[in-house]
């Protein structure tokens, strides 16, 4: 078998666990075993064979043809991100890019530094942090500062505690690390063997989520002022396939404005 089509099948089992009957447009009969589709339901909506899609399962055979990935596509109701993610499987991906030089992070670094009143940094595929400006670093507690990673930041207990929307923006960083990550990285080998002993992240990342929301308005528990809103936005960098650019602001008249301004305030008086 090869490794791209046992990846395949194992994407496909994950998604057709968390695929509803009642999205797909099928009854949840009472007695119902499986909490998502079952193998022949998803055969019938993708119209071919029960033994056929059982195989796609287990990872033997050829690979599927475009016209069957995508009748798969529609039974399992992916969108164009896990679309493409199911295409990658089926066919093997391109090997990972380069690392950035550290003549580029540098740069990079230097430009992050010039934005002084709101946190901001940059990821590799593997969500690895490269550069990160000071008000990134100080607001993360050193957990966005570059060398740290973003998603393993997200599983330590202070986040847990603190992060109001912990589950959806965890699904979310978890599904950008699976869908740019090289399944074949060590790296990224390294950071699911790092979060293997957390039962939140075996849970998430049993999910094969490769899509969600990406930007959103989040909460954080500030001890002496209660839960303040930061708005998050990550950008692609199109000269860097797989790198993000994460920049958090204040939502306008919020509280977050006056942390955000003390923040800049202290970090720009603090000495070089």
């Amino acid at each position: 078998m090869s490794r791209h089509l046992i990846a395949l099948g194992e994407y496909l089992r994950a998604r057709r666990d968390v695929t509803a009957p009642e999205d797909a447009g099928l009854p949840r009969e009472a007695g119902r075993r499986v909490p998502g589709l079952r193998r022949d339901e998803v055969a019938m909506l993708a119209g071919i064979s029960p033994e056929y899609y059982l195989r796609l399962e287990q990872g033997r055979g050829a690979r599927p043809s475009d016209q069957v990935l995508n009748a798969i596509a529609r039974a399992l109701l992916l969108d164009q991100e896990s679309r493409l993610y199911l295409f990658r499987l089926a066919t093997g991906s391109p090997p990972p890019a380069a690392p950035v030089a550290d003549r580029v992070a540098e740069q990079i670094a230097r430009v992050l530094s010039r934005w002084t009143h709101t946190p901001a940094y940059m990821s590799d595929p593997h969500r690895d942090i490269v550069a990160a400006n000071p008000m990134a670093a100080a607001f993360g507690h050193g957990g966005l500062s570059a060398g740290s990673n973003q998603v393993v930041n997200l599983f330590n207990d202070r986040m847990k505690a603190t992060l109001v929307e912990w589950e959806s923006m965890t699904r979310s960083a978890v599904a950008t690390l699976r869908r740019d990550a090289h399944p074949d990285s060590p790296r990224l080998r390294e950071i699911v063997d790092e979060l293997s002993s957390d039962p939140d992240f075996v849970r998430i990342w049993a999910r094969h989520d490769v899509s969600g929301p990406e930007d959103a308005v989040f909460h954080i528990a500030v001890d002496g002022l209660g839960e303040i809103a930061v708005e998050g936005q990550n950008f692609g960098v199109r000269s860097l396939p797989g790198y993000q650019l994460t920049v958090m602001a204040a939502p306008p008249g919020s509280i977050t404005e006056a942390v955000f301004s003390r923040m800049s305030t202290a970090l720009t008086a603090a000495p070089a």
